[in-house]
């Protein structure tokens, strides 16, 4: 199932809306604090976490805003819909003869050129490659010209262009030596790639695009239709280009988020601790305040936690290693015990005496079980258990699985559960925040590791979930 990337941006706008205003109210509860009267050490913690309201506030509109400017960066759906799929079909029309025309300056259109932009036309062809580079000329681009493959490659080495034209038959290197050579070296692989020959053959206009061009123009053509091939495959690289652009601000953006964040929220969360520490030192009215600031404190800080490990798994480099699943859970289980205990949630280990080793990631694997063991204690009652287990199988695979109490999964939460922001029909048992985010970090993780995830669903007495890892 593939996230709607519509739906999705809503919904992160929404929650980064959520959180500032839960912020901005934490903020008024403290101050109706202060108002209420307090004793020096309580004053200082509440000074302290307004401090933090003001700087979290301050980087959760940044995060808005950027989201905003980025969302109407892109490329708007009518700049695109022109950039169909190409018909690999012989174009008619006037085609290439041995004493070419002149082409008339009325037949081309500059009004699309936006920037010069290069095109490489490599044919055997004099004849060709002054008619072609002509129209290309005529319509605003800048055009280079080789007459080999060889020549191609040597001019590809001084210069980059942004599209190539290629012809299929030539003596020496053919177009698809010369194709397959381009597509080889990394610096020319993006460029794309327009076979344009006499030779109708399918199965080597197939060859043609499985080597790596991106349409196949059959002589004779038609120059207005031929222009339009290349301003469309120039147009769909000008957008590849802007989404990669996003998508690196995006990371940038993130990565400056997950570090303020991260130490403003700690910050939060400790002097969210201390308060409710004093709150025996407090007026009467002032408990309802400070449970809710604590309540509403934990639940900004789970939601940004999440959001920012949704966001580092997209880009997330995976260096599989033999790991012993066994530690690994132990140390989950560790880290979950006061949770667990507060809910008088039993965790159950069952493991082997022997290792159990998969190909993981040191980093991934830990976020796959913290999330997993989160919901499972999450969405289980009061006084039940949660059980963990791991061993070797089938054939190659590792497995580890983590069984709840809660209620299970209905058939509507299967069809959406791996989604990002899927809300289920269960709610946590005793309150507890939930962002939706979790089991769609762990599926990606944990296909990001080459393993595979399956759930065992008993519908209304809990659910399994297991997840297989590579063998190590």
């Amino acid at each position: 199932m593939n996230d709607d990337p519509t739906s999705v941006q809503r919904i992160i706008h929404q929650h980064v809306h959520d959180v500032r205003n839960s912020i901005n109210n934490l903020d008024l509860q403290a101050v109706l604090l202060e108002d209420l009267g307090t004793d020096p050490e309580v004053a200082a913690t509440l000074k302290e976490m307004r401090a933090e309201f003001t700087q979290l506030e301050a980087a959760m509109k940044a995060l808005q805003f950027k989201f905003t400017e980025l969302e109407q960066s892109k490329p708007a759906a009518d700049d695109l819909t022109p950039l169909k799929e190409p018909q690999i079909v012989p174009l008619g029309g006037s085609g290439i003869r041995p004493k070419p025309p002149n082409p008339s300056r009325d037949a081309v259109e500059r009004d699309s050129i936006t920037a010069t932009e290069t095109v490489l036309i490599i044919d055997d062809q004099a004849q060709n490659l002054q008619l072609i580079g002509t129209v290309l000329t005529l319509a605003g681009y800048e055009v280079m010209r080789a007459s080999s493959g060889e020549a191609a490659l040597a001019l590809l080495a001084a210069s980059t262009p942004d599209l190539i034209l290629l012809d299929m038959l030539m003596p020496g290197m053919n177009g698809i030596e010369v194709c397959s050579k381009i597509k080889e070296n990394a610096c020319w692989a993006d460029i794309p790639i327009i076979f344009l020959s006499a030779a109708d053959d399918k199965n080597l206009i197939v060859e043609a695009l499985e080597c790596g061009a991106v349409d196949y123009v059959t002589k004779p053509f038609n120059q207005a239709e031929l222009l339009s091939r290349v301003r469309t495959q120039l147009a769909l690289r000008r957008a590849r280009e802007e989404l990669r652009d996003l998508s690196e601000d995006k990371d940038e953006l993130l990565g400056l988020l997950t570090h303020d964040l991260g130490n403003d929220l700690a910050g939060l969360h400790l002097n969210a601790v201390v308060l409710e520490k004093q709150l025996d030192t407090l007026p009467a009215l002032c408990a309802p305040l400070v449970v809710n600031i604590v309540r509403s404190t934990e639940a900004v800080t789970t939601f940004v936690r999440e959001f920012l490990t949704n966001q580092s798994a997209e880009r997330i480099l995976v260096l599989a290693e033999p790991l012993d699943i066994r530690a690994i859970l132990q140390a989950a289980v560790e880290r979950h015990a006061i949770v667990a205990a507060a809910k008088r949630i039993t965790v159950l280990v069952k493991l082997p005496r022997h290792p159990v080793l998969a190909h993981a990631d040191r980093e991934g694997l830990p976020r796959v079980l913290d999330n997993l063991l989160s919901n499972a204690i999450k969405f289980s009652p009061n006084d039940s258990s949660v059980t963990l287990t791991a061993d070797f199988g089938p054939l190659e695979w590792t497995h580890f699985s983590v069984c709840d109490a809660g209620p299970g999964f209905t058939a509507e939460d299967q069809e959406k559960m791996f989604r990002r922001y899927g809300r289920l029909s269960a709610r946590p048992t005793a309150g507890e925040h939930s962002t939706g985010l979790g089991l769609s970090i762990v599926k990606r993780l944990v296909e990001a590791m080459k393993g595979r995830i399956t759930v065992e669903n008993k519908a209304g007495t809990g659910a399994c979930i297991t997840v297989a890892l590579p063998a190590a």
